[in-house]
């Protein structure tokens, strides 16, 4: 008992003995018992002299009540004050019966402490009365040997000989003890037990006598709450054996057996399997062995836990929660995606509801905030966790180490909150470690885990320490619970657990005097599981979730307000992209200076530098929306495990990441369009370029959710990034020419394959293209140009070439010479195969000797009727190319008929056409502008207007030559622009399906356990 409390009690009375006119012997000698049996030896007789002094002032003076009421009022508490009026009816109706005055007297002072009146009535008769017993209230209970009919409430102790009754103050949540002794000697925390005194009965608190086990505090508790209790809960732990993967085991036979209203203490070494433990009851982790039962339902059973979702919750030991959010906002969402049919009214009066219980209601609009920016303590951070939880009040709750990093003051809070759960009808466990004394009188049962996963505790808290030392036969050390104030030296346990040997030189070893085996035996052989009354109804679900819609709503909502409450994330996320885009443009743009020219003026037509640009813009959009997502699911992890627990949808949390970001991409791309395309003069492909920029950018936020869903480091992704747009760099078709790469890797005639995995190349080829032929000018006359250009191909090189194979195979065909005769062969299947190819696009010029272009059937008469032929195709591209050359330039001189009008056309020209990106894709710097590769001539010139026919390629074949104008599949012709644009979004769909099933975490794992299982070897 606390000095102030015992000195108010000494100084009421004193008033109180006074209230006749003197001090009796009778009533000195009542306080000085009470003195002796609440003070330390040492200062009793100062206690004394001080209820002297008391008398003397309170006869001298005539002491007024409300003046020492008011004076108490400033020093105690409501739980003092309670204490307080105990001992002071204790003390006035220690004679039997109490005076008018006396009565009078305690009234007043209870009045003016401002007690409940009906509580009061009830504490008072409690003391004074011995019959309040019988009368069955429901706030007392009686603990007898015999047994009582309804409706007293009682706990039945067999060869109990004598009576106990405890009373239950509800306000205050406070127990007080009245002893009757009958023949019976009994000791509360060590203090002998007198007839018809009140004792506080509190946390920790543990009543023995001969021949019955004890009564602990946490027993007498679930007593009074049983018939609050609306579910109940029987849990069971059968036999638990748990191993890692690598066959290491953790667990083994594990036994645990619970009822509502407890809280159950996990403790052990480090390594002992404390949260592997807390995992395997809680559902995360199955067991090799054994089961975990609620109401009888097997927790890892696939079709029976379906009977028990939302009966569990779970707080882990890291923070769930969203540090750009409120604590408000917190509770909230958590609530919105819990509760699917609960109004917005029903949701703010539970979250509120919540923050009150929780002691964060002040809190409640602050942001929660990281720990390296602090808005809210550690100790509100816990609360907020576990409010989560609290939310949808689970019937079994498991706490990780709820305490950890925590001051004591802020875990006691804790330990308070989840406290005052279990009096409510809550079972939960808790892995603490190391906790005071005061925490660790808070649980009602504790299991002791030993390293290696042996279970060697599970019972009442404060006989553990007794229960080891006399394991260890040290029962001559240190007491291990004070007599009189209960405290426990909770450290001394594992001291004793892990007392190590001493050698010949008094050192300490490191073999421990007792092994864990030896541990596990001697609980196997001295302790016995409880018994419970398994229950067969089915627990009452606390988990209503939303559909997957409401859900998706939900999350995007969530994600959305965290991510613009965030000041940094959004300026960064917004200014990113056009900041770039200036840098990038003012850098770039170039333009002809010479002081002897009239005009020094930017022209976009003569800008060498576009074809960077463009590449530039797609490595922006790449490499921006990595960056924006990479850190989207990482961050989220620890949420996701306990939205994973609680059943929630995780394509509805994919999905609204996804949009969230693809709409960030829309903006970030538009605004880098705008400014760099305004910037560098590029008009009329706005639209085309964003399309381009902006499915490029979705495709990287996809690639960046897939690695932020594959490792767990936040170091390891950013390091990660360079990696992956570095391929996109060199390998997008204009850093390295693909006919420049290694051979290993080049396809002469196509696209190398690993580049048609990188998006940049069909971004850049997407750009490129579209923006020569579909711009205003060229979009024109692409027809003509196109025309010119094949037939100029055909007639100049492409004939000539075949001229050439004929010449030689006609020279050299009858040669002896081996090597000689080998190319002879070659030049007739290549000119027997372009023919054919020939013969199928110009097949108004027929050649039916084809088929003789062979060894037995080259001839005179064959090679004269090849060179006709070839003549006539070459006639043909002539004619054709002067067609379109007259055509094109009628068009160009009906433009410029007039001054105003070759004015306006060469103004177009410099707007829209920009002889880099012609001279790019139309490949007029290559100096081989045909080859020839395994028995082909392939065209290497004018790639932007060389479009085979579909008759030439497989209907599924869309790989093609690098800038075609378009692409054939499945029989049709798509526009390069849009059938790439379509498999950069066909890759992003693929990137979802490996996102949503997790396939590059999956194959890292088996490439980690393979290394994992060589390296073993």
């Amino acid at each position: 008992m606390s000095e102030p409390v015992l000195k108010a009690i000494i100084q009421l009375m004193a008033m109180s003995a006074c209230l006749d006119g003197e001090v009796t012997e009778s009533e000195r000698k009542v306080t000085y018992d009470f003195i002796d049996e609440n003070i330390n030896k040492d200062v009793v007789f100062e206690f004394m002299n001080l209820f002297e002094d008391y008398t003397t002032v309170a006869l001298e003076a005539g002491l007024k009540t409300s003046n020492i009421a008011k004076h108490i009022n400033q020093e105690l508490n409501q739980q003092q004050k309670i204490i307080v009026i105990f001992h002071l009816l204790e003390l006035v109706s220690a004679d039997g019966k109490i005076q008018e005055k006396e009565n009078e007297f305690v009234d007043k002072l209870a009045s003016e402490f401002n007690l409940d009146i009906h509580e009061y009535k009830i504490i008072k008769a409690f003391v004074t009365d011995d019959e309040i017993l019988q009368l069955g209230l429901p706030n007392v209970l009686v603990v007898s040997g015999q047994t009582y009919q309804e409706p007293i409430n009682f706990l039945h102790i067999p060869d109990l000989d004598g009576e106990f009754g405890i009373l239950r103050i509800p306000s205050l949540e406070m127990y007080m003890l009245k002893y009757f002794s009958g023949r019976v000697y009994a000791t509360l925390n060590g203090v002998p037990l007198k007839d018809r005194h009140i004792y506080t009965f509190s946390n920790g608190a543990s009543i023995r006598s001969e021949k019955i086990n004890p009564i602990y505090y946490s027993d007498v508790v679930s007593r009074f709450l049983q018939e609050g209790q609306t579910s109940k809960i029987s849990f069971e732990a059968q036999h638990i054996y748990y191993a890692f993967s690598g066959g290491k085991i953790a667990l083994r036979d594990v036994n645990i057996s619970e009822e509502s209203g407890k809280l159950i203490g996990l403790m052990g070494a480090s390594g002992s399997g404390k949260s592997t433990l807390l995992n395997v009851l809680n559902g995360n982790a199955v067991p090799v062995g054994g089961r975990v039962l609620i109401n009888g339902v097997n927790i890892h059973d696939t079709e029976e836990k379906k009977q028990i979702e939302g009966v569990i919750g779970y707080v882990p030991q890291d923070d769930l929660l969203i540090e750009d959010l409120t604590v408000y906002q917190n509770l909230y969402y958590a609530a919105k995606l819990c509760f699917k049919n609960a109004n917005e009214e029903e949701i703010e009066e539970l979250v509120d509801k919540t923050l009150s219980s929780l002691g964060l209601s002040d809190t409640r609009n602050l942001k929660v905030g990281n720990p390296l920016q602090k808005t809210i303590s550690g100790g509100q951070r816990k609360r907020l966790n576990i409010g989560l939880e609290l939310l949808r009040e689970p019937a079994v709750l498991f706490c990780d180490e709820p305490t950890s990093g925590l001051s004591s003051k802020d875990s006691e809070n804790i330990m308070d909150l989840l406290k005052e759960l279990t009096l409510k009808g809550k079972l939960i466990f808790v892995v603490i470690h190391q906790p005071s004394s005061d925490i660790f009188k808070m649980f009602d049962k504790l299991v002791i885990l030993d390293v290696g996963g042996y279970q060697i505790y599970y019972g009442n808290p404060i006989e553990a320490v007794s229960y080891f030392r006399e394991m260890e036969n040290l029962m001559s050390g240190i007491d291990a619970v004070c007599p009189t104030c209960g405290n426990v030296n909770t450290e001394q346990i594992f001291n004793i657990i892990e007392t190590e040997l001493v050698d010949e030189y008094g050192r300490y070893t490191n073999e421990r005097k007792v092994s864990p085996v030896q541990w596990a035996k001697a609980y196997e052989d001295n302790i016995l599981l409880p018994k419970i009354t398994p229950v067969k109804e089915p627990p009452a679900r606390s988990l209503n979730v939303p559909s997957r819609l409401k859900q998706f709503l939900i999350f995007a909502t969530r994600d959305l307000k965290a991510k613009f409450s965030n000041n940094q994330y959004m300026t960064i996320a917004l200014l990113e992209a056009p900041l770039l885009a200036f840098i990038l443009s003012y850098i770039v743009r170039y333009y002809h200076i010479d002081d002897s020219l009239s005009e020094n003026v930017y022209s976009f037509a003569e800008n060498v530098n576009i074809p960077a640009y463009i590449f530039m813009s797609i490595i922006v959009a790449l490499f921006v929306g990595l960056t924006v997502s990479a850190e989207e699911i990482i961050k989220d992890a620890k949420i996701r495990k306990r939205e994973i627990f609680l059943h929630l949808s995780r394509g509805s949390y994919l999905t609204s990441k996804i949009l969230i970001l693809f709409g960030f991409s829309a903006i970030q791309t538009a605004s880098f369009v705008l400014i760099g395309n305004f910037i560098l003069g590029i008009e009329g492909m706005h639209l085309t370029y964003w399309l381009v920029l902006f499915s490029t950018s979705c495709f990287a936020n996809m690639l960046g959710l897939n690695i932020s869903a594959t490792f767990d480091s936040v170091i390891t992704i950013y390091i990660l990034i360079p990696i992956l747009i570095i391929p996109q760099l060199i390998l997008g078709g204009i850093v390295v020419k693909f006919d420049d790469v290694n051979p290993h890797l080049a396809s002469h005639n196509k696209v190398p394959i690993v580049s048609e995995l990188m998006a940049a190349r069909w971004a850049f080829e997407a750009l490129a293209v579209s923006q020569f032929k579909d711009n205003p000018y060229e979009d024109e006359f692409y027809e003509l140009d196109k025309q010119m250009a094949m037939a100029d191909y055909k007639k100049v090189y492409y004939i000539p070439m075949l001229e050439s194979k004929a010449t030689y195979i006609q020279k050299h065909l009858k040669s002896i010479d081996a090597e000689v005769q080998v190319i002879v062969d070659k030049d007739l299947e290549l000119l027997n195969n372009e023919i054919q190819k020939e013969l199928l696009i110009t097949p108004q010029i027929p050649f039916s000797e084809v088929s003789l272009i062979n060894r037995g059937g080259m001839g005179l008469e064959l090679e004269t009727a090849l060179k006709e032929y070839l003549g006539k195709v070459k006639k043909h591209y002539i004619r054709q190319y002067n067609r379109a050359d007259k055509a094109k330039n009628r068009i160009i001189a009906e433009y410029v008929k007039t001054e105003e009008g070759k004015k306006a056309y060469l103004a177009k020209i410099r707007r829209y056409h920009n002889e880099r990106i012609a001279e790019l894709v139309k490949n007029s710097q290559e100096e081989n502008r045909i080859v020839e590769y395994d028995g082909e001539l392939i065209q290497k010139i004018y790639p932007v207007f060389e479009e085979p026919e579909l008759s030439q390629v497989s209907w599924h074949e869309f790989r093609i030559h690098f800038f075609a104008p378009k692409k054939h599949i499945a029989g049709l012709k798509i526009d390069t622009l849009w059938f790439n644009i379509l498999i950069i979004w066909s890759m992003t769909f693929i990137l979802y399906y490996t996102l949503y099933y997790k396939a590059f975490r999956i194959t890292l794992s088996v490439f980690s356990s393979i290394l994992s299982r060589r390296k073993r070897k």
